[in-house]
């Protein structure tokens, strides 16, 4: 498994410099931006390959080409954005190969609302004065201003509040089965191009995995994700696996999940939360994002990738989101510094684990 870390191609925070810095990477996750429904064209991704290059790094996997409203609802314009999206994989392939790269070229997406990756605490403190995200069935929805140049967190497309509660309503009307038919649709026309150009695309798990404030999401267990590959089997069409994510939902048992599903990882997230109460309130969960080693978080990351390394899994990995530490850098969990130490937590389980002798690590394993 690689390491790597994250970066936006546009309006990142950090200069190009500092993520060659960060121990163990050689290749980027990237960001490239682009406005959804729109296509990326081959000229930018050059570019931003080319900038990679200067600085000794490559690109692991291309964190998101966005999939529209559009798209997810069936609005008259969907069948041009499904179009839009095809052509930026073909760009993509096209890109990748004209660096000497081989393939599979990896893609994170998602298929989530309008608000994307959904968090009403913004700004927590912890016991040790970090600063943490999450979220709370009982707090109100976070104020725009809140969010500064993010206004729904993960979609990077503005909305006015008018606009946005329209949008709201079209999902609560469209349901579970028709975001299913939506995703369904999509697809079957997409995974035939992405195997042609040696894409493998990954879908991330709703964040959180649960409805929110019945707002429908639909890869939230492991029965999704399970029909999620089925509706077109292929390696073009596998899973971003996001622990952080699915354990949101008490029910989920991310190490089974992982037993299961491995083979159809394509990249690989980690982060961990804490629960802020037992319980639930009508399916949703309390919790906040914590840092990666946090012994009180839910998420079992030291069995996850002893798991992933046994079964010979080869998914690029990132730390994901991670508190806001040293007083600097907080960016919504995207802090670069918490994540890097975050990732320098993630590759010291793996490095102990790949100089075990065989023997030593069944003896563990029992």
């Amino acid at each position: 498994m690689e390491p790597s870390i994250h970066m936006f191609a546009q309006g990142d925070k950090n200069p190009l410099s500092y993520y060659r810095q960060v121990p163990g990477v050689k290749r980027l996750v990237v960001d490239l931006g682009g406005a959804p429904g729109q296509v990326v064209e081959k000229v930018w991704m050059e570019h931003v390959l080319g900038e990679l290059a200067e600085v000794g790094l490559g690109l692991a996997v291309v964190e998101s080409f966005v999939v529209s409203n559009a798209i997810k609802l069936e609005l008259p314009e969907r069948d041009q954005h499904v179009e839009a999206f095809c052509q930026t994989l073909r760009n993509y392939g096209a890109a990748m190969r004209a660096r000497g790269a081989e393939g599979p070229f990896r893609v994170c997406y998602d298929f989530m609302g309008p608000e994307n990756w959904w968090r009403n605490l913004l700004a927590v403190r912890d016991e040790a004065d970090r600063v943490c995200i999450g979220y709370d069935p009982r707090q109100p929805e976070p104020e725009v201003e809140q969010l500064g140049d993010r206004p729904r967190l993960g979609y990077p497309e503005s909305y006015t509040d008018r606009e946005y509660e329209r949008l709201v309503g079209l999902y609560r009307e469209r349901g579970e089965e028709g975001l299913w038919e939506a995703l369904t649709h999509f697809l079957r026309a997409i995974i035939p191009v992405a195997e042609e150009e040696n894409v493998w695309m990954g879908l991330h798990p709703d964040d959180p995995s649960f409805n929110v404030r019945a707002r429908p999401r639909i890869v939230k267990d492991s029965a999704a994700l399970k029909r999620v590959v089925g509706i077109v089997p292929s390696p073009s069409n596998g899973i971003t696996f996001c622990p952080g994510s699915l354990a949101t939902r008490r029910e989920n048992d991310v190490v089974a999940i992982a037993e299961e599903m491995w083979p159809h990882f394509v990249f690989c997230h980690f982060r961990n939360i804490r629960f802020l109460w037992d319980g639930d309130q009508n399916g949703e969960t309390a919790f906040l994002e914590t840092y990666h080693a946090d012994e009180k978080g839910a998420v079992p990351i030291p069995a996850l990738l002893r798991l992933l390394h046994a079964k010979g899994c080869t998914a690029p990995y990132r730390a994901d989101h991670a508190p806001g530490m040293y007083g600097h850098d907080l960016n919504f969990g995207y802090g670069l510094a918490a994540r890097a130490q975050g990732l320098s937590y993630l590759q010291g389980i793996l490095a102990g684990r790949a100089e075990l002798r065989p023997e030593r690590e069944r003896e563990i394993e029992r």
